[in-house]
């Protein structure tokens, strides 16, 4: 639904990431797993959802292991992406998805100790972290990492859908400034239809506290 703005169409990492998600459902899932030993359900955050279609993915990925899913965007994209999440009621969990805006960097006082508050003022911290095509313009690097950085311990694993065109080296030199590390998915890894392509997926995580 392109009324609201690019955020409402799907752009190819977004279906890069959502395949990824397809071929490696066992491996992400024990990745992320082994990274918090002893706990069976994750706390997940979509930033930069869109249309709310990778919120549904991770759903179909995870099922049975969220504990919280908060999927974000501005204020003018929530409507469609819950009636993407509405679509797909089989897949969304009773009382464990939340759909909310969050502007990147902007962190105001928390009013209470509801979840959608601990979010508004990065007082909450996420085991996963997904976003697609959320580095493609210089001006949104800095508020995108202040986002990561508040919202990520120092187990969280944060998955970026890229494409090199769009994603200047500025990015990388910055999240490695901001005490991050980043791996690019090998292209083996890829769906076939992205590999040897300028799509990239990124594993990034915190190397400082």
């Amino acid at each position: 639904d392109w009324s609201t703005g690019i955020g409402g169409g799907l752009w190819s990492t977004g279906l890069a990431l959502a395949k990824y998600f397809e071929l490696q459902q066992k491996e992400i899932e024990q990745n992320v797993l082994r990274s918090f030993p002893g706990k069976n359900e994750l706390d997940v955050l979509e930033l930069g959802s869109g249309n709310g279609f990778l919120s549904v993915c991770l759903l179909a990925l995870l099922k049975g292991r969220i504990s919280n899913l908060v999927s974000t965007d501005l204020a003018d994209h929530l409507d469609l992406m819950n009636q993407t999440l509405e679509a797909n009621q089989h897949l969304v969990p009773q009382g464990k998805v939340k759909v909310m805006e969050h502007k990147w960097g902007e962190f105001p006082p928390a009013k209470d100790d509801s979840l959608e508050a601990r979010v508004n003022s990065g007082e909450k911290t996420f085991d996963l972290i997904v976003g697609s095509d959320v580095a493609y313009r210089p001006f949104l690097y800095d508020i995108l990492i202040d986002s990561l950085l508040r919202f990520s311990s120092a187990n969280t694993i944060t998955l970026l859908g890229i494409t090199m065109k769009d994603t200047k080296p500025e990015f990388f030199h910055k999240l490695h400034q901001a005490g991050f590390s980043y791996n690019r998915v090998a292209d083996h890894q890829m769906p076939l239809e992205f590999r040897g392509t300028t799509f990239g997926i990124l594993v990034v995580k915190k190397t400082m506290q």
